[in-house]
């Protein structure tokens, strides 16, 4: 059964297929789709906010200081390059 083409199938694909890019562009790919956790300084990691971003309000992260990406500590007003805001 084939899905009618609807704008919000193709903005949902449109943004998995862009996170994907991301992952792919930067070697993250096959590591985080099995689990694996990235470097700080690969996933560009900084311990400040970026503007209105940070990890307290993104989807991978785990309270009080963990990311499910990222290893390490981190810290809630951080940011890296694989945010993702919470819905």
């Amino acid at each position: 059964m084939s899905r009618p083409l609807s704008r919000r199938n193709v903005i949902g694909h449109t943004a998995v297929l862009a996170g994907g890019g991301v992952f792919a562009s930067l070697g993250l790919g096959p590591a985080v789709a099995q689990g694996a956790k990235v470097a700080p300084n690969i996933a560009q990691y900084q311990p400040t906010p970026r503007g209105k971003a940070a990890c307290a309000g993104c989807v991978s992260f785990v309270a009080p200081a963990a990311c499910k990406m990222v290893s390490g500590a981190i810290s809630p007003s951080g940011w890296c390059i694989l945010f993702a805001a919470k819905s």
